[in-house]
């Protein structure tokens, strides 16, 4: 794993609690360790001896490793993780790009809130139908769920607008997120990336 992950190389850390999630630039890397800064706020999610679970862009796709926490620095803020480096998984590009999630959310067009379904979702954005008459000059503020119950607020702006075939009343919306905070990109990350895992190991 050491060749596909160097330093400098940003990965995603996810702890048991999701809040703690954070994304960072590798500081050290030797055969099994990987150093990486963390803040302040992020690092009393973190227990010495716990499993995390964490991702990485690689030219090959989206690789996905279990390591352990072995060090925990409070005094320099730097987190210390053992992996073993044989056991990892990579997703390839075109199998994680989008996951079907077929799941009803919020959408807010000025003062009128309507409920939307979203069709399928990646890290960058969502395809949904809604009745709701969308402009594409404009953002909108939507809100959903993934398979928690912590809502992902953020806003929307919808890129293409077809019309669903078979009805005049409703529009298939693709588009992407924009002010999407860095803890609900891993979110969508995470939850993408597993998706896709069990529909190819199916």
């Amino acid at each position: 794993m050491k060749n596909l992950l160097k330093k400098h190389h940003q990965i995603y850390c996810v702890p048991e609690d999701i809040q703690g999630a954070f994304a960072a630039d590798i500081q050290k890397i030797s055969e099994n360790c990987i150093e990486v800064g963390v803040s302040e706020k992020d690092i009393e999610y973190y227990k010495q001896g716990e499993q995390i679970e964490s991702f990485a862009v690689v030219e090959d796709g989206m690789l996905y490793f279990k390591p352990v926490v072995s060090e925990i620095n409070t005094q320099n803020k730097v987190l210390k993780v053992s992996y073993d480096k044989d056991k990892y998984e990579i997703l390839q590009r075109r199998e994680y790009t989008r996951v079907d999630f077929e799941k009803e959310f919020t959408l807010t067009n000025g003062e009128k809130e309507c409920v939307c379904k979203c069709i399928d979702i990646c890290a960058g954005g969502m395809k949904f139908v809604t009745s709701e008459p969308l402009n594409t000059a404009q953002d909108y503020k939507i809100e959903f769920t993934l398979e928690s119950t912590i809502p992902i607020s953020c806003y929307f702006k919808p890129i293409r607008v077809l019309p669903q075939k078979g009805t005049k009343q409703e529009n298939i919306i693709s588009g992407r997120f924009i002010a999407l905070k860095n803890i609900d990109k891993i979110a969508i990350v995470q939850f993408c990336f597993k998706k896709s895992m069990e529909s190819t190991n199916k």
